[in-house]
């Protein structure tokens, strides 16, 4: 689709519409629409330093407050933190919250991995108990399983050390955090997930329904795939696995190349009666998608295009392009999309172009992007 090109003239968290109409990919099931460019804002500290190296993996919005998550890659300072960000403004509203885990765990059988800064991803929280965060593992690869352990845990039917969903409590005022339970996933056999420790789950999040939704970055066809398991108030009683199904979502992915998911969030409907949407962040193709869970509708593909902004009074222009944004969380706060990105420390650096950016690209800092909700997603 030929795309028209405008000025870059516009305030930090807003997004440009550029001119331009509908059009139906040819060879996805998906309906492309109009590129949106956005203006980043700096995630600063509370003393409005830009962060260094969080390495993001997760995003939610909860009580007035975006909630973050990094890997096990961040800075060691940053590592198992939970930080707090005001939506406006990009800014932590607090210094960064450690996350701890109940001794009651030690007996786990993935005790060794709680105590060892594991490779979060994504994170979620539930809407009838806002005392429960939910986050996920990826990378285990250099832990192993007892042999006792990997007679309950060892049929994954991907990697060989389960990936893990992880209930951390908290208090409404996100004071503390607590890791209180854990339990592994099954994949189903027949969806083929492959063995793949640094490419698995990387969004989380629930409907209205109350089911979670889990979505990965590849299977052995290269693909991204959706999961789905039934959510109760009993799911933590048990630490046995959680089965969940593959969703069977048509997904917008135009060949076998990488287009993995690397964030997820739920978008509820304007109709009544309709079961919403989901919200997923195609990394490597700098795209939203929103998928229709009623399957009345083709997947809708937004092109996005990040800039990053410059001091005040700068020689450089106001904002500049990004040659690569990584986008690793999605969160919806009320009639916007809010996106952080995942600075990808091989990539990163080649975004300098302004002198006035080049500390904050050279220590990894991310942005926080808004995008306004097209009434175009729900038709």
């Amino acid at each position: 689709m030929k795309r028209a090109v405008t000025s870059l003239l516009f305030a930090a968290g807003c997004t440009l519409n550029l001119a331009g109409s509908l059009a139906v990919a040819a060879d996805t099931p998906a309906l492309w629409l109009t590129e949106q460019h956005l203006a980043g804002q700096w995630l600063t500290d509370v003393n409005g330093q830009t962060v260094p190296d969080p390495q993001s993996s997760g995003l939610t919005y909860r009580h007035g407050e975006l909630v973050h998550i990094g890997d096990n890659s961040a800075t060691p300072a940053l590592r198992n933190k939970l930080l707090r960000i005001n939506p406006a403004t990009g800014q932590l509203v607090a210094p960064p919250l450690a996350i701890s885990v109940n001794p009651a765990l030690k007996q786990s059988c993935f005790a060794g991995l709680l105590a060892g800064n594991p490779d979060w991803e994504s994170l979620t929280w539930d809407r009838l108990d806002d005392s429960t965060l939910i986050s996920v593992t990826e990378d285990s690869s250099k832990f192993q399983l007892t042999a006792n352990c990997a007679r309950r845990f060892g049929v994954t039917h991907s990697t060989a050390y389960p990936t893990l969903l992880v209930k951390i409590r908290t208090d409404k005022a996100l004071s503390f955090a607590e890791v209180v339970a854990v339990r592994p996933v099954q994949f189903p056999a027949a969806a083929q997930v492959g063995n793949f420790p640094n490419d698995g789950i990387e969004g989380l999040t629930f409907d209205n329904q109350r089911n979670l939704y889990l979505a990965l970055e590849k299977n052995q066809a290269n693909a991204p795939m959706l999961f789905v398991t039934p959510y109760s108030d009993d799911f933590w009683l048990s630490d046995e696995f959680v089965q969940v199904a593959d969703l069977k979502l048509p997904l917008p992915v135009p060949d076998a190349k990488d287009h993995p998911i690397n964030g997820l969030d739920f978008l509820p409907a304007r109709k009544e009666g309709h079961p919403g949407y989901l919200l997923a962040a195609a990394r490597n193709d700098d795209q939203l998608w929103v998928l229709d869970l009623s399957r009345q509708q083709p997947a809708k593909v937004v092109p996005l295009r990040f800039y990053a902004p410059t001091r005040p009074n700068s020689s450089c222009p106001p904002y500049e392009p990004l040659a690569n944004t990584s986008i690793e969380g999605v969160a919806v706060v009320g009639d916007q999309v809010a996106l952080v990105n995942d600075p990808w420390q091989r990539h990163y650096p080649e975004n300098i172009k302004c002198p006035d950016n080049a500390a904050a690209f050279q220590q990894f800092s991310p942005l926080i992007f808004k995008l306004a909700i097209d009434p175009r997603w729900f038709n």
